[in-house]
């Protein structure tokens, strides 16, 4: 349970410091070129392989919904005071097939991340370096581009609504949901070694991130 607890804390670090990231890498980028297509570029080599991740969860979500699929753009944009990575269009549906769709970059890049780990620790790859320097690239592109942005979240609000409604009402009429022990699941030792070792990776993408931040983002002068 200690390291489920710690993974997702570090998702959650790593939340802010990605919504940072792209900013922080397009203003520098930018004062080293002076030039818009260059800084775009730029940005769409560093992150491709994450927003293409990205944008096909959305869009095999939207499939697997019923949800019609437009057009999808894996370069990025200037978006106002930041760079879009990418986009696709979905059609208009329901609040609660919005929020998976919305929210399906974060829920597959998770999947993926400890499909990746538990690959990684089943197999003993630990000793080779060029598979750490993969893996450790791998955790970094999906880490900072898994993440769904506000309108990738429309429909967060009114399912939660929803679903707060619905929870009060069944606790008026007395209903109970069975209750479940997640620590049966959690402390198998396999599923604490993915989750340990998951931890230990996710470090990779923080410490990066930091150090980017801390020397690339603008130098306010006095």
């Amino acid at each position: 349970m200690l390291y489920f607890s710690l993974f997702f804390v570090e998702l959650v670090i790593l939340f802010f410091l990605s919504h940072r990231i792209s900013r922080v890498l397009s203003y520098f980028f930018y004062r080293i070129s002076r030039s818009h297509h260059f800084t775009i570029m730029a940005i769409a080599v560093l992150f491709f392989p994450g927003t293409v991740l990205h944008e096909l969860s959305h869009a095999l979500m939207a499939g697997l919904l019923g949800v019609r699929v437009g057009e999808m753009e894996f370069m990025p944009r200037v978006d106002g005071d930041h760079v879009k990575l990418g986009s696709v269009q979905i059609a208009q549906t329901d609040p609660f097939r919005r929020f998976l769709i919305g929210s399906a970059p974060f829920i597959i890049g998770t999947l993926i991340l400890l499909g990746i780990l538990f690959y990684t620790v089943q197999n003993h790859f630990f000793g080779n370096y060029f598979l750490i320097f993969l893996v450790g690239y791998l955790v970094f592109e999906i880490g900072n581009t898994m993440f769904s942005s506000k309108k990738d979240m429309e429909g967060a609000l009114e399912l939660f609504g929803t679903i707060i409604i619905l929870v009060i009402i069944f606790y008026l009429l007395g209903l109970r949901l069975p209750a479940i022990n997640p620590n049966i699941i959690l402390d198998q030792p396999l599923i604490q070694e993915v989750f340990k070792q998951g931890s230990i990776f996710l470090l990779i993408p923080l410490a990066i991130d930091v150090i980017i931040i801390f020397f690339f983002q603008p130098k306010h002068r006095k």
